[in-house]
């Protein structure tokens, strides 16, 4: 596969890198015959994007993970409604053209073609199988493997995406796949898988055989409980039977008694018309009597309640008299208290005046009392101020005494200067403040004696007013003895003026006294005569209701017509007991009852028994069925026992496995080869399909081994340093495209690197360089297309696509 020419549209990568919404490069003019070819420009100018789009393959390796194989949208690296990808490409002396659609919007879709250039022009591909390239995804992705070989054989030998994992961090079954992509043993591969769904669907049938086996033992042992739990259902049945054939002879005796009494009731009943009569008659003169009675009680109940209304008359009226008597009475004695209060009224008049001169006389006192009062307050608050004022003198003649002693101090240091008497004497400041100071010690004085003088008149002062302030206590308690004995006199006087202001009232006391004891007579002669009238009306009702109850007596004795119907009524013989045949037809009743649940009971039992037989069918059936699976899930197994085996020998570590221990040698032998040419002798790699556990026992898996001739070791390649492991992993990637190629002939003609480089030190990059053209030599590549930042490499290829020239202004 070699790119011919790339178009690109709408990619965020181009937009990003160089402000283009397209771009179209014409790789067959611009490294038309170049081995080694460049593409450089500065990060981010979209070189991976150009170099991940020059591979038909639908996928952008650097942008997709596992290895270019894994999650991959176009719709990611694109923006414009309608984005294109066109891509011309040779292979085996054919031209191609891969185009691809991405439209974005409200609902997304993918259009990709595959066309052939004949003699007709272009037109779709179609495989050998009848696959044509009809604008779908899957067939073009077909068509496209169909063409250039499988997308995980090209990207793991013939493109070297960034971050790409190297061939030693490989799984062991992913680089089996690989390898085995590589052997082309996709047959083996396919009947392995096949192998494996089938072992798969066997376990699946197995874990349900197991299961079905489980559920029909559980009804096995559930049918087997019931069954138990049933018991001894003949027994049962029999017993049933019996109890109802006890229950039926038992109905038919009770039957039989209903019979008889239902017979002597026949009979008795021609004496019951006659009883009937009688007792009419009886209930007829019995109503009579009962009617007079009621006539004589509701008579009785009249009289009765008029002699109840009568007495409760007579207790209203003594009530009433009562409280007439007990209001004169009252009356009485007040008008006796209101004449006693009278002469105390007189006797407060006589004294009114003489209270009203007392009371000038203890105001007059009290107003005395209360002058003395407040000249003494007075003199303390002038006694106060007078202290207050001495304080504040002794506070300042302090003050006024420590300046005078700083003074003296100030000049007294006139003696002690140095430069006392000197020539320096007129210039010193210490000097200069003790005269100062000297001069101003008489005014300190005087302040001093001034302050002492004021102080000795204001003592003089403080002293007279203690001394006039001194009765200030009594000047107060006579005060307030004043002005108690002044509130007693008022109370006093208060009192015998409400007392005198009455005595015109009480005056007529005596009048009202004469009249309430001629009422109180009065009254009593009245009372007498109401009880005399009470008493008389009282004893007439009595008489009365006594006669009514006479008459109730009489009238309550049995008549003469009542004791002749007894008399005949007991002639009669007794009246049938209507209870026996009630009685009877109960038990009738009941019997029915307990014969009803016998019969339930014997059918109940009855069903038990034809349950446990059918038990007992279905147990017998379910043992078969279960003894049927048994077989079955023994013969699955041994099925899948085979199957296993089979998938285990056709999967990656079975035939392919040694169809990579066949091919590990040639595989080893091209690398060591181009190891040789591009690196010199140093390194030899191997592939091992076998390693040996900490037990040195040997299991499935995959590691590649170097010797290293300069230390004569052999290691791991996952053991080396980055450099080496790119130069070895480069050396296997080719080595394997030279097997494919030699194999069956298809591969492809063109290599791509992303920024391999970046772990070799400058001479080692310039010798990858030489590797890169090694490996164009061996192999029979047209040429490389690679991304590297440095100048140096890039100055080495053949050709070099600057990006730059791209960019928009």
């Amino acid at each position: 596969m070699i790119p011919l020419k790339l178009s690109l549209s709408g990619f965020c990568g181009v937009r990003d890198g160089l402000r283009r919404d397209s771009i179209t490069i014409d790789l067959e003019q611009e490294a038309g015959g170049a081995a080694l070819v460049a593409l450089t420009g500065r990060n981010g100018r979209g070189k991976s994007t150009i170099l991940d789009n020059m591979t038909p393959y639908p996928v952008m390796p650097s942008r997709a993970g596992a290895d270019g194989l894994g999650a991959f949208s176009y719709y990611d690296e694109v923006y414009l409604p309608e984005n294109h990808k066109e891509l011309e490409w040779a292979m085996d002396g054919m031209r191609y053209r891969s185009h691809l659609v991405m439209r974005l919007g409200s609902k997304r879709r993918t259009e990709a073609y595959l066309h052939q250039l004949g003699e007709h022009g272009w037109a779709p591909v179609r495989l050998a199988d009848g696959t044509v390239s009809d604008g779908k995804m899957e067939t073009y992705s077909r068509c496209v493997e169909g063409v250039a070989g499988s997308a995980a054989t090209f990207f793991s030998t013939a493109f070297s995406a960034q971050q790409r994992r190297q061939l030693s961090a490989y799984r062991n079954g992913e680089i089996k796949h690989l390898l085995g992509d590589l052997l082309r043993l996709d047959a083996v591969r396919a009947r392995g898988e096949h192998a494996a769904e089938v072992v798969r669907l066997l376990r699946s049938g197995l874990q349900d055989g197991r299961w079905r086996q489980q559920a029909q033992r559980d009804t096995l042992a559930r049918l087997a409980a019931e069954r138990n739990a049933l018991g001894d259902t003949a027994t049962k049945a029999e017993l049933a039977g019996q109890n109802r054939n006890v229950a039926a002879a038992r109905l038919d005796a009770k039957r039989t008694v209903l019979a008889a009494l239902r017979a002597e009731q026949a009979v008795a009943a021609s004496h019951e018309g006659r009883r009937a009569q009688l007792l009419q008659e009886r209930a007829a003169a019995l109503t009579e009597r009962q009617h007079g009675l009621a006539a004589l009680e509701t008579e009785l109940g009249r009289e009765q309640a008029a002699l109840d209304e009568l007495a409760q008359r007579h207790a209203q009226r003594a009530t009433r008299r009562e409280t007439t008597l007990a209001s004169l009475r009252a009356q009485r004695t007040t008008l006796l208290a209101s004449i006693e209060q009278a002469r105390h009224a007189a006797r407060a008049a006589k004294r009114l005046p003489v209270m009203l001169a007392v009371l000038g006389r203890r105001e007059t006192r009290l107003a005395e009392a209360r002058d003395a009062l407040a000249q003494g307050e007075r003199m303390a608050a002038d006694l106060a101020l007078a202290q207050a004022k001495c304080a504040a003198i002794e506070r300042e003649a302090g003050q006024a005494a420590l300046a005078a002693q700083d003074l003296r101090r100030r000049f007294a240091l006139t003696a002690e200067v140095p430069c006392a008497g000197m020539a320096l004497q007129a210039g010193c400041k210490l000097l200069a403040d003790a005269h100062t100071a000297h001069a101003l010690l008489p005014d300190a004085g005087a302040v001093v004696a001034r302050l002492n003088a004021q102080h000795a008149a204001l003592a003089e002062q403080i002293a007279s007013l203690r001394g006039q302030a001194a009765g200030m206590p009594r000047a107060r308690l006579a005060a307030q003895a004043a002005e108690e004995r002044l509130v007693r006199s008022r109370d006093r006087l208060a009192q015998c003026e409400r007392q005198a202001a009455r005595l015109d009232a009480l005056a007529q006391s005596g009048a009202m006294l004469e009249a309430a004891e001629a009422r109180l007579a009065a009254h009593g002669e009245q009372a007498a005569a109401e009880r005399a009238e009470d008493d008389r009306a009282y004893t007439e009702r009595q008489h009365r209701i006594a006669g009514l109850q006479r008459r109730r007596a009489l009238t309550a004795r049995p008549s003469q017509v009542a004791e002749r119907i007894d008399a005949l009524l007991a002639a009669l013989p007794p009246a049938f007991d209507e209870r026996a045949i009630t009685g009877a037809a109960g038990d009738c009743e009941q019997a029915q009852a307990r014969l009803q649940q016998a019969e339930q009971a014997h059918l109940g039992a009855l069903r038990e028994h034809d349950r446990a037989r059918d038990l007992a069918r279905k147990h017998a059936a379910q043992s078969r069925a279960c003894e049927y699976q048994k077989r079955q899930t023994l013969r699955l197994e041994r099925h899948l026992e085979d199957w296993e085996l089979l998938a285990k020998a056709l999967g990656h570590d079975g035939i392919i496995a040694l169809a990579i221990d066949d091919a590990g040698p040639a595989l080893s032998a091209l690398a060591n080869q181009l190891l040789l040419a591009s690196y010199g002798p140093r390194f030899s790699v191997s592939l091992q399909t076998q390693l040996a556990t900490a037990k040195g026992e040997l299991r499935e898996g995959f590691d590649i081994t170097v010797h290293d001739a300069h230390s004569d070791c052999v290691k791991s390649v996952a053991k080396m340093s980055g450099g080496e492991r790119i130069w070895i992993n480069e050396c296997l990637t080719r080595a394997m495209a030279l097997y494919l190629a030699e194999g069956d002939g298809r591969r492809s003609a063109t290599l791509f690197s992303d920024e391999a480089d970046g772990a070799f030190d400058a001479q080692h990059k310039r010798r990858f360089m030489a590797m890169k053209r090694e490996v164009l030599r061996i192999g029979g590549y047209t040429q490389e297309y690679f991304i590297s930042h440095t100048p140096e490499l890039a100055e080495m290829a053949d050709v070099v696509i600057d990006l730059e020239r791209y960019a928009a202004l």
